[in-house]
């Protein structure tokens, strides 16, 4: 498997990793489209004050589920599916009134944990559902709007960017 690690500002690597063995309440996702959005380009320039690194960037992607933790229900290998990067505790105060996007131990893949710039992510999926399935009569215009922001151009966007 290939990640795209940024190992420290202005140091970003493609390097070998094993494929994630799901945990009882996580997916393993092959990932098949990843966007790359400013706040990536700020990670790789060292200016997102909340990155912690090194991180295998993207929080923007999709794909398809590999396999699944033994506590999954709903969600099947195969499935195509889009990720919620933004990961909530479901324990904290605004988690439990319903409004985890403000949780008190917010984390965001592809800024405070490993993201989706890599073949295969383990993404919890059992408390809240940060995977979700594209609805099929949807997903041609999926893949099609994923590979206007993603794909192959990925590592190229981020190597022009080191030169600049």
């Amino acid at each position: 498997m290939v990640s795209i690690v940024v190992r420290e500002p202005r140091a970003l690597e493609v390097e070998s990793a094993n494929v994630p063995e799901p945990k009882a309440d996580e997916v393993v996702v092959k990932v098949r489209r990843a966007g790359i959005c400013g706040s990536d380009v700020h990670i790789l320039h060292g200016s997102n004050p909340f990155a912690v690194y090194p991180r295998v960037i993207g929080h923007e992607f999709a794909g398809e589920v590999f396999s699944v933790g033994a506590a999954i229900t709903g969600i099947k290998v195969g499935d195509r599916v889009v990720v919620d990067p933004v990961l909530s505790c479901g324990d904290c105060y605004p988690c439990r009134i319903g409004r985890s996007n403000v949780c008190a131990n917010l984390q965001v893949m592809g800024v405070h944990c490993d993201g989706g710039f890599r073949d295969y992510v383990a993404v919890p999926a059992s408390v809240k559902p940060y995977v979700a399935k594209a609805p099929a009569r949807l997903l041609p215009i999926w893949f099609e709007l994923s590979e206007a922001c993603g794909g192959p151009s990925v590592l190229r966007r981020l190597v022009a960017n080191l030169k600049k």
